[in-house]
């Protein structure tokens, strides 16, 4: 584990494991600490590439506003640094928007895609209540206690940081970007997810070219509260990527 300067970042960032490299993007909020089951269960096949977005964990928290794609320079400004010229990519809610937008930006950096709790628009009804909340401060701290799973971390990130992920995720709209996506593509997504609904899932896999969907009865934090289902069919896309290349 390192900090380096990437951009106008100090960013945190891990790297365990041989083989082909995988970077893991996390979810809003999430920070690599809580997610070391999942970095080992890859690390035993894979080179992990892991690291803390801006706003969260150990890397900086500038007090401005973020955005999808300034999170992808951060990525490729660190895949640079470390000189990982191409890889694999996991990405988990907000990290499956940076992994889609890096895709379409930076084709030659990304061998596949795996998208867990994914979509590339956000609902229009968590839209308006994070804008309410974000002008009512009673608002904003109900919002704020429900996403609680995100304070308890070792390593959590402000209020204000995390609402500003939040915004990133909340102002974009990749559906544009979808037809542009070249490289194999997993969607993994859960039936019970409320905050990922079945018809924005649908919408994601409708015009990439080569994509492949997996339902499970999950909802949204299944990545943290059943990892193996993610873990598992995972790698059996990656496996079976590497048996049509040899």
């Amino acid at each position: 584990m390192a900090n380096v300067k990437v951009n106008d970042l100090n960013m945190y960032y891990k790297v365990c494991g041989e083989g082909e490299p995988l970077v893991i993007l996390q979810e809003a909020g999430i920070e690599i600490s809580s997610m070391y089951n999942v970095l080992d269960a890859f690390a035993e096949n894979y080179q992990v590439i892991a690291l803390d977005n801006r706003g969260a964990g150990r890397t900086d928290m500038p007090d401005e506003p973020y955005s999808i794609e300034m999170m992808v320079e951060d990525t490729i400004g660190l895949m640079d640094k470390i000189g990982i010229t191409s890889a694999h990519f996991l990405g988990i809610s907000m990290g499956s928007r940076i992994a889609l937008v890096t895709a379409v930006k930076y084709p030659e950096r990304v061998k596949s895609l795996i998208l867990n709790v994914a979509a590339v628009s956000f609902p229009d009804v968590f839209k308006s209540i994070l804008d309410v909340s974000l002008e009512n401060a009673d608002l904003r701290e109900k919002l704020l206690q429900k996403t609680g799973i995100v304070f308890i971390q070792k390593y959590p990130p402000n209020p204000e940081s995390f609402l500003r992920q939040l915004k990133a995720m909340a102002d974009f709209d990749g559906r544009d970007y979808l037809d542009q996506i070249k490289a194999p593509t997993l969607v993994i997504n859960g039936t019970k997810d409320h905050l990922v609904p079945v018809e924005l899932t649908e919408e994601l896999t409708l015009e990439i070219s080569d994509v492949k969907l997996v339902l499970v009865d999950e909802g949204h934090y299944f990545f943290a509260l059943t990892p193996e289902l993610l873990i598992k069919y995972a790698l059996d896309f990656l496996e079976e990527l590497k048996r049509k290349r040899f």
